[in-house]
């Protein structure tokens, strides 16, 4: 077998590093959970380093993984000539080391979401990990979670007939930390049919990533709406809507439902049960996996690429550019890529 990919991680969090340690901090949170574990538990894979500039999660690095901590990722990258680097900070720094990894010569580089805090810099990070040949995938994760891949599956088989529309809930705000999971999926739901245009308003908008609402269509007419203002207390929720059933997700992506029409039913649908015989896995350790097979076989893309990112990052701003024009409608491909909202 040939000699394991090295892996480096910048920034040593939640994601970074942490989650593993949280203890069943979410049901549905299978391990290895962060960046560092899957790549000391994938067998290609190789955790040689990490970089932070918290003198507390650098100790925490150490004594977890006995490995080098370096305070500059730059120094990481020129000392350890990494083969896949990931980039587990806050979003405003994640188009420069993204750019930095790719130019060192990484193979394959892992951001995390949302992609960045302008589509200038999501172009700058696509463009630039083109160039050199650099794998680049952002971490929605339900991309490679297993059970929100059966239910994509399901509903691409037509159990629910042609999807008219997505209606997407969610309490907190945050629409670029929280909600960017929420419009990945539902362009993982619609698959290659573009999002051209939307409108929305932002429920808190003095705040560093304010909550909101959206409405958008795609070029074939689904509509897709999604709500994330500040104020709601429920779990996240989800309807997928087509002509035939509706898929909901519920309870915060732990409970998932299929309605379908009965002729037997007194309201005319009948709820059934979608299947669950198919394995499960860590969505981390299903991320370092695609990640090798993409470097290994030449013209593959990850299940969610850069360009995902900056669609997912594009209806956001859309929100934005929104709110701050009276509500009104915004063509998507024609947004400003120098506008810049605020993220964390």
């Amino acid at each position: 077998m040939a000699a394991p990919y090295r892996a480096g991680v910048v920034g040593l969090g939640v994601m970074g590093s942490i989650a593993d340690g949280l203890g069943g901090r979410h049901p549905t949170w299978f391990p290895p959970c962060s960046h560092a574990d899957a790549y000391r538990m994938y067998p290609r894979t190789e955790l040689v380093a990490g970089a932070t500039r918290s003198s507390e999660k650098a100790e925490g690095f150490r004594e977890k993984f006995d490995l080098p901590v370096y305070r500059d990722y730059t120094e990481m990258l020129d000392a350890e000539k990494l083969d896949v680097v990931s980039v587990a900070t806050p979003a405003t720094s994640h188009a420069e080391i993204t750019i930095a990894a790719s130019e060192s010569g990484a193979k394959a580089v892992l951001c995390e979401k949302v992609m960045a805090t302008s589509l200038a810099e999501c172009e700058r990070m696509i463009s630039v990990c083109e160039r050199h040949g650099t794998v680049l995938a952002i971490n929605h994760t339900r991309r490679w979670n297993d059970r929100f891949r059966s239910v994509v599956r399901f509903v691409e088989e037509g159990r629910i007939g042609k999807v008219e529309a997505l209606h997407v809930h969610f309490g907190g705000g945050r629409l670029c930390r929280s909600g960017s999971h929420h419009f990945d999926f539902a362009r993982m739901v619609i698959g290659d049919d573009p999002v051209v245009r939307g409108m929305g308003c932002l429920s808190d908008p003095d705040e560093f990533d304010p909550g909101g609402w959206g409405l958008f269509e795609t070029e074939d007419g689904c509509r897709i709406h999604i709500d994330g203002s500040r104020g709601m207390s429920h779990s996240a929720m989800t309807d997928i809507v087509g002509t035939d059933g509706v898929v909901r997700v519920l309870d915060g992506d732990l409970r998932f439902e299929w309605w379908h029409k009965s002729s037997d039913a007194v309201a005319g649908m009948a709820l059934g049960a979608l299947p669950e015989n198919f394995p499960v896995q860590s969505p981390m350790y299903n991320v370092v996996e695609d990640l090798v097979a993409c470097i290994e076989e030449s013209g593959r893309n990850p299940r969610c690429t850069g360009n995902d990112g900056y669609t997912a990052f594009a209806m956001v701003a859309a929100i934005h550019a929104s709110h701050h024009n009276d509500r009104d409608v915004v063509a998507l491909p024609h947004l400003d890529p120098a506008y810049i909202i605020p993220s964390n």
